[in-house]
């Protein structure tokens, strides 16, 4: 058993939807008013017990959204989760909300760091990124702000297409700014991002290995979030007779940041647990796909024990190279870009480079005797978790949920669906087939997909799950 299967190193709560920005990649596609059904101020008290009771040493928990600073309870959030014995951390929007007065009052509160989204280091760059014009004057301001009242400050920039040309000048700004950490998010295709604003795998591999060099020199740390390879990457400089690299393994930065303290990376499920603004358990949220709800369940044992955080968490499930891979143990690939990509969140990351040193060798996943290492990886967990994506739109559930899959053959490459509607005369009954077949051909190794509709035994609204 890792630590990580007792405990994440980080929660992040989405604290509101709400947000006056307008970004070209928003994971949460942010809306410009508050959810009616958010977690109340009470709620989000009892999830903070929930982060408290997993243990010592307790996970960093962070409050993001949307624009957290659009409720009105957000400080008295923080200094709950301070008292408690928590490290808070917060990710405000670049906005006038911002205002030293409330600053002030999140550092007297407690707040441990401030993550501020910083995408260009020119204003044009940045601000037709977050879709506002201003939001760069504003981000640079919340900066100084945070620099004067003493809070430590992390920056965060979204790593894609338009703003990777930026980076080595924002590398210049991080330490103008006398930043603790830069965490550098590699886009995921998901809210209003898409594929196409996405760096490809060869691409990433060269900026993996440029942030490498550069935190050798820089007095700050360095993260990478959804590119685990980043720990491929310093190990193998490691191996290569390299000294580690300071930013990661020493410092303040490093203290706060996984490298210095697991050894690993902190991905999706596995050292990492998100909950939206209306409660749901997901592995974090570029793989929202939820494991239950905390209005209803405890965290912990969703963490610990729900078959999807399991699965995302053991190496020997992964497919693909990721599965074949000599650094899966400390690295384990996106399974937020293989979900996005593939529709399987244990396929291999398309958005790594690196061919495994011993293909085929005893690390790879167990192979379905008389079938293919390809063949292998269709499993009925991994159909499931396919038609997890497949929602009824008048409902809003997925076919799972909905209790609407009434049987999973698998033979080979071939998978028979079998499912039923809400009802006979459903107006998706022409379409609902189709998209199963979508769904479940996106799993490496499916040939075939078979959907057969029955009403027999009925549906009935208490098949729901």
């Amino acid at each position: 058993m890792t630590p990580f299967d007792r405990s994440p190193f980080i929660v992040i709560w989405e604290v509101t939807r709400a947000c006056a920005l307008a970004c070209v990649h928003c994971r949460a596609e942010a809306i410009p008013y508050r959810h009616p059904d958010e977690l109340t101020a009470e709620e989000g008290k009892r999830l903070i017990d929930d982060v408290r009771a997993f243990g010592d040493p307790p996970p960093i928990l962070v409050l993001t959204g949307g624009d957290p600073l659009r409720r009105p309870d957000i400080v008295e959030l923080v200094a709950y989760g301070t008292a408690q014995g928590l490290s808070v951390s917060l990710t405000p929007s670049g906005t006038a909300a911002a205002t030293e007065e409330r600053l002030r009052a999140l550092r007297d509160a407690g707040l441990a760091r401030l993550a501020v989204s910083l995408d260009g280091a020119r204003p044009d760059v940045h601000d037709a990124f977050r879709g506002v014009r201003g939001s760069h004057r504003h981000t640079l301001r919340l900066i100084e702000r945070a620099r004067a009242l003493g809070i430590p400050l992390q920056i965060n920039t979204t790593v894609c297409r338009r703003t990777a040309p930026d980076l080595p000048a924002l590398a210049r700004q991080m330490g103008e700014f006398g930043v603790v950490l830069w965490a550098l998010f590699f886009l995921i295709p998901i809210g209003r991002a898409h594929a196409g604003q996405a760096l490809p795998a060869e691409e990433i591999e060269r900026v993996l290995e440029w942030a490498a060099d550069l935190a050798r020199e820089a007095p700050f740390g360095i993260k990478t979030t959804e590119a685990p390879h980043y720990q491929r990457v310093l190990s193998q400089r490691r191996r290569g007779g390299g000294a580690p690299a300071p930013g990661c393994a020493a410092g303040e930065g490093a203290r706060r940041d996984l490298i210095g303290r697991a050894g690993r990376a902190v991905t999706d499920g596995n050292g990492f647990v998100f909950v939206d603004h209306r409660g749901e358990i997901c592995p974090s949220g570029f793989l929202p796909m939820s494991a239950g709800n905390v209005r209803g369940q405890d965290l912990a044992t969703v963490y610990r024990e729900s078959e999807l955080f399991r699965a995302l968490r053991d190496p020997a499930r992964l497919g693909g190279r990721c599965g074949r891979c000599e650094f899966r143990d400390r690295c384990g690939g996106s399974r937020a870009r293989a979900y996005a990509l593939a529709g399987d969140p244990l396929a291999e990351d398309p958005g790594c480079a690196w061919e495994p040193e011993t293909p085929g060798a005893a690390r790879a996943a167990p192979v379905i005797a008389g079938g293919s290492g390809v063949a292998s990886q269709v499993t009925t967990e991994r159909v499931t978790q396919a038609l997890r994506t497949v929602f009824d739109p008048e409902l809003g559930m997925s076919v799972v949920e909905l209790g609407l899959v009434y049987g999973v053959e698998i033979e080979g490459g071939r998978v028979a669906v079998t499912m039923t509607l809400t009802a006979p005369g459903c107006p998706i009954h022409d379409v609902m087939p189709e998209w199963v077949r979508e769904a479940v051909g996106k799993i490496r190794g499916v040939e075939r997909v078979d959907v057969t509709l029955t009403f027999d035994p009925p549906w009935t609204p208490d098949r729901i799950r």
